[in-house]
Order: structure tokens, then C-alpha cells, then sequence
């Protein structure tokens, strides 16, 4: 086995393994975050959902970047994802999802980090594809 085939070899499940801890500690922080609200006028602002989504896209693109490997993104977002549904089932209400007459505000940013979650993984992938597609032609044309 060549020396870079190698190199690849020992990374490859430490890199798994921070893509998926990277993936649990951005659903468990966004969780965290995603429900503080700020008024302006009366009117619930759920800027902590969109903190909890910059964070979690933030983890995302690192783990391809750090591994060289755009599957990894998809990986932490895929962890990430999964362990958001988990918690939104849970009995005592982490993530309130849906409409709500009574916290429209809170329904919102639930709403938000729920399903922002996806769409900053496909972001996250594609940013990930572009950045690291000069590398892959590098690697093709020295090699």
C-alpha cells in the first residue's frame, strides 16, 4: 500500500468518528440555542434558531474540509438530523414543532431548526463540493 493510500486508511475512522460526535454536538448546542427568541415591536425574532443553524452548517463544512471528504459533511448532517427527530419526540417538549396560537415565536424557531437542519446540510455539501473540487484536480493532474 502506498504511503498517501495508508495515510488515508488511519484517518478515515477518526474522521467518521468527528463527523458523527460533530453531528451530535450540533443537534444537542442547536437544540440548546435554537429557542431564544428576541422582540422587536411585540414581534418574536427566533435568532437563536438561526445562531443554531450557522453552528451546526459551520460543523458540517468542517468535517469535509478537515477530512478532504464531502461525504463527511453529509455524514455530521445526517447524525445531526437524526438526533434533532429524536429529540423533538421527546414527552417534555424540546423542540416545539407545528403552529401554536399560544407560542407562535417558539412553534417558529422549532419549525426553523427542524427542518433548517436539511437545508443547511445540502448547503453545506454543496459549499464543501465547490471548495474542495480545485484539490481533487490537483490530486488528478499530479498524480
Amino acid at each position: 500500500m502506498s504511503a498517501p493510500a495508508a495515510r488515508r486508511a488511519h484517518v478515515r475512522p477518526a474522521a467518521v468518528a468527528g463527523a458523527g460526535g460533530a453531528g451530535t454536538v450540533a443537534a444537542v448546542f442547536g437544540t440548546l440555542l435554537h429557542g431564544h427568541l428576541v422582540f422587536v415591536g411585540g414581534v418574536p425574532l427566533p435568532v437563536g434558531a438561526l445562531g443554531a443553524l450557522v453552528l451546526a452548517g459551520s460543523l458540517f463544512l468542517l468535517c469535509g474540509l478537515w477530512a478532504r471528504n464531502v461525504v463527511l459533511t453529509a455524514v455530521a448532517g445526517s447524525v445531526a438530523y437524526g438526533v434533532v427527530a429524536l429529540l423533538s419526540t421527546s414527552s417534555k417538549t424540546l423542540i416545539l414543532t407545528g403552529s401554536s396560537a399560544t407560542a407562535p415565536g417558539s412553534a417558529l424557531a422549532g419549525n426553523l431548526w427542524l427542518f433548517g437542519v436539511l437545508a443547511v446540510t445540502l448547503a453545506a455539501v454543496a459549499i464543501g463540493a465547490v471548495v474542495l473540487a480545485p484539490s481533487r484536480l490537483r490530486r488528478r493532474t499530479a498524480g
